[in-house]
């Protein structure tokens, strides 16, 4: 489970700058770039939550130190 959540994260962070990106490119005149940007963006919020909710109860099941 710890090498799917580590990539489920990594991938977040990756599409996380990709919106940043694309955002700007938009920003600067690149219209096209607007269908791209709302697909990108639907798949990071999945991924994200998707990320959030299997990691949640790994960090909560874990032991206490003494």
């Amino acid at each position: 489970m710890k090498p799917f959540l580590m990539i489920l994260g990594i991938l977040s962070a990756l599409l996380i700058v990709a919106q940043l990106v694309m955002g700007q490119l938009i920003l600067s005149g690149q219209a096209e770039w607007v269908k791209r940007h709302q697909h990108s963006g639907y798949l990071t919020v999945v991924v994200a939550l998707l990320y959030i909710v299997l990691s949640l109860p790994k960090i909560a099941s874990l032991p206490k130190r003494p």
